[in-house]
């Protein structure tokens, strides 16, 4: 049993993985054996995350602190509070996991203060991480330009290949 200053301190622990991440995702984790569980743990390591396991009673003192009206104990069971810096790494972890063992359940999420769904947090797994978008515009961008390049030089091209051409004719 914890002490009310053991308590205190895990709300403020809370609260600051909460202001220092992006995506909270909540998952139901019955059933997993301890290597299940450590082996999420280090996938969620490996994308820059943390989980973290509380009482739900604990986790509402930390969202009420934060002015989010939401009550964790309509979950039943145990409950895994995952945090991640980037909206997409998280949720692709755990989601993929999920797949893989199906005795880790989704249930709900928290993006930026805001709270989402089972299904928004594994919409949120099925897109492309944020470095990769960011690479798909700067492809994007640059293509039109590469052409614009290649186009403009093309004439250019063209005389060095005529006057190489004369002064091998010439010679």
């Amino acid at each position: 049993m914890l002490t009310k200053s053991q308590k205190e301190q895990l709300v403020e622990e809370l609260k600051i993985a909460m202001d220092q991440n992006k995506i909270l995702v909540m998952a139901d984790y019955r059933g997993l054996t301890v290597k299940d569980i450590d082996e999420l743990k280090k996938e969620v390591r490996e994308a820059g995350g943390q989980m973290r396991v509380a009482k739900k009673t604990l986790v509402n003192v930390a969202l009420k602190d934060k002015g989010i009206d939401f009550d964790t104990r309509k979950y039943s069971g145990p409950l895994a509070f995952i945090f991640g810096p980037e909206e997409t790494a998280i949720p692709k972890k755990v989601w993929n996991f999920s797949r893989k063992n199906d005795k880790l359940k989704i249930e709900g999420g928290m993006l930026e203060y805001n709270l989402i769904a089972k299904e928004d947090v594994e919409a949120l797994a099925k897109l492309p991480s944020k470095n990769e978008l960011l690479a798909k515009l700067v492809d994007t961008i640059q293509g039109p330009i590469s052409g614009f390049a290649n186009v403009l030089a093309g004439p250019m091209k063209s005389f060095v290949q005529v006057m190489k051409a004369i002064s091998e004719n010439k010679v």
